[in-house]
């Protein structure tokens, strides 16, 4: 096919096909295939579209990337299709695309279209947060869940706007950052039951019995897959599909007019590392994203860590090469980088439940911390029982899945509290309020940055489903109607998160040394049994004693934080600790206890003191709480 259009060699940077002058710049990496090149439709004044066959030639070639430069080309009325040997393949620099607003709806590529993207919009003076890891509360979501309920209340359902309408909610429950799952341009109806199948195939497959269950192709409802489009928000999670990328960057900029930073989840399966480094690169440009939680293989964890572009980005992964990016003892003056695996996860839940040999583990965990890099703490996340599903369930119920139960891990280290499921018995759910409770003061009191899963601050449950990755309706959909009936256990998880923001010495930004390293009398950290200062780890104990001494962590820099002493017991009998003696004129308050439901009230609201008293005798399952005064 002959053109009109006049042709030159255009720029390799931006990759992707942009504005530049008064035409288009072509910057695209070259399919494989012998006739491979693009097509371009142009909207002619009288409103109707004409085709243009611009084939790739080796002058205007860089590597692997065609560079063309269209004069005299009307940007905003151009679509266009990338070919190789008669078929229609994926732009993969794409920014703006056509043909993915509707949720669920299987698509083949050769109708897909993509646009010039148009990066203007009215950031004003927004930028990245920088909310160092010890002042932050991760939050994870799913964005077309956390508002897709009818009990969501919002306008937005399921959509970027609909996570705009429910930041007053964050703001008031304390939360400092979200991470949502996979928010950029991924195939949702493409998930072939048979691996044989074909994209295009399974797309048609899936269409076809859309209304029989029986037969359809699963949604991936979570986005972990790869051939995506990486450079592009989804545009089925918009409330205008069309208008995608203005949305996402409204959602970013509201979020951080009210202190909220956006931690993105990406999944790469063995992308090339340049390209990987490109996108996040992208996305902290163009999109202001504050960090990235990393997923999948070959990640170049030395080339981003080192990336000084990405000195003020979160990036999260299983763990860096810590040792391989920062040399020679560098001195860290912004901690960017954090590990983010499962250990405390497991341990903390078998420590809940009760099990043996556990409290060297869990010790390890409250203290760990580092002077160079974060470490990323939770107790349930987007895989796995919810918190309430965690105390309710001693075994996964994914029936629903489609693949007989035989999904997700058998292993959760979970307890139901003495019945599967749903009970009306009083007892069972006195006892599950209180794990609950133990659950997050283990995660809240440990000196990590604490993440937890939407919904678990008001008793979200997915009915004892511990994979739904494949479900789009009440299993994964928040129920907002929780919140009113369980509004106690929200107001304790508010006041949890308010009262380790209020003592630094809960969150510090060093490694833990377990020495009096300021000669003050006291060290840092230290453990307790039935006699002060000799903790009892054997195997078969259950019970020990945190001491958090104030002086290693300071209230507007200057003054020191209150001491406090956190009894732990998760044996199914009372067990005895001993206070530590504290310096003349102080004596021990007991600040609360997981006993009860009751919000944590302020140190200086507290009146109960322990008296004489050298010797505490816990209740089963449970924490309390001292605070020297």
């Amino acid at each position: 096919m002959k053109t009109d259009l006049t042709i030159e060699k255009g720029k390799i940077l931006p990759k992707g096909i942009s504005r530049y002058k008064d035409g288009i710049n072509i910057a695209v990496k070259i399919p494989k295939g012998k006739d491979c090149g693009i097509f371009l439709w142009i909207k002619t004044e009288k409103g109707k579209e004409k085709k243009y066959s611009i084939p790739f030639q080796n002058d205007y070639r860089i590597g692997d990337i065609s560079c063309i430069y269209l004069p005299n080309t009307p940007a905003d009325k151009c679509r266009y299709q990338i070919y190789a040997d008669g078929a229609v393949v994926k732009d993969v620099y794409a920014a703006k695309i056509e043909g993915h607003e509707k949720w669920g709806k299987a698509v083949q590529q050769k109708d897909i279209y993509y646009r010039i993207y148009d990066p203007e919009f009215t950031w004003e003076q927004d930028n990245t947060l920088k909310t160092p890891f010890e002042d932050s509360y991760f939050y994870c979501m799913h964005v077309r869940g956390f508002t897709k309920h009818k009990s969501s209340g919002v306008e937005h359902k399921g959509t970027f706007r609909g996570v705009i309408e429910k930041i007053p909610y964050l703001k008031e429950l304390g939360i400092t950052a979200i991470e949502i799952m996979p928010a950029y341009e991924f195939d949702e109806a493409v998930l072939p039951l048979e691996s044989r199948l074909s994209m295009e195939e399974a797309a048609r497959q899936y269409t076809q019995n859309l209304n029989d269950p029986k037969k359809s192709m699963k949604l991936n409802y979570w986005g972990y897959t790869k051939d995506n489009q990486y450079f592009v928000p989804k545009a089925s999670y918009a409330s205008e599909p069309k208008k995608s990328q203005e949305e996402f960057k409204e959602m970013v900029k509201e979020l951080h007019k009210n202190g909220i930073e956006l931690i993105m989840q990406f999944y790469f399966e063995k992308e090339n590392p340049g390209f990987i480094l490109e996108v996040i690169k992208f996305w902290r440009m163009e999109y202001h994203v504050d960090g990235f939680h990393l997923k999948g293989d070959n990640i170049p964890l030395i080339l981003l860590g080192t990336e000084e572009l990405l000195k003020d980005t979160k990036l999260f992964y299983y763990s860096f090469p810590y040792e391989e990016i920062y040399k020679d003892g560098e001195n860290v003056s912004y901690r960017h980088l954090a590990s983010y695996r499962d250990d405390c996860m497991y341990d903390f839940r078998r420590y809940l439940k009760g099990d043996e040999n556990m409290l060297p583990a869990i010790l390890g965990h409250m203290r760990h911390n580092s002077d160079n890099h974060g470490v990323i703490q939770y107790i349930t996340n987007y895989y796995g029982f919810t918190l309430a599903d965690l105390v309710s369930f001693d075994r996964k119920h994914n029936l629903e899945n489609g693949e007989e139960n035989h999904d997700g891990n058998d292993f959760n280290y979970s307890w139901n509290c003495g019945t599967e499921g749903t009970t009306r018995k009083k007892s069972v759910l006195e006892l599950r309020k209180k794990q609950m409770r133990n659950a997050l003061n283990l995660l809240f009191l440990s000196q990590a940055t604490p993440a937890f899963l939407a919904g678990d601050e008001f008793g979200n449950s997915q009915k004892g489903n511990n994979n739904p990755y494949c479900l789009d309706n009440d299993v994964t959909w928040l129920n907002w109607s929780l919140l009113e009936k369980n509004k106690e256990w929200f107001e304790y998880v508010k006041s949890l998160i308010a009262f380790r923001k209020k003592h630094p010495v809960l969150h510090g930004t060093h490694t833990i040394r377990l020495m009096d390293t300021l000669a003050c009398g006291y060290p840092d950290v230290s453990y307790h049994g039935s006699q002060a200062w000799r903790a009892e780890l054997e195997n078969y104990n259950r019970h020990v004693g945190v001491l958090y001494a104030g002086n290693y962590g300071k209230k507007n820099r200057t003054e020191d934080d209150n001491t406090f002493f956190i009894a732990f017991n998760m044996h199914w009998q009372k067990r005895k600790l001993a206070l530590p003696k504290l310096p003349k004129g102080k004596e021990w308050y007991i600040l609360t206890t997981t006993e009860k439901g009751e919000s944590i009230p302020a140190v200086e609201d507290v009146t109960e003191k322990t008296g004489r008293v050298v010797e505490i005798e816990l209740s089963p399952r449970t924490i309390v709480i001292y605070v020297a005064k």
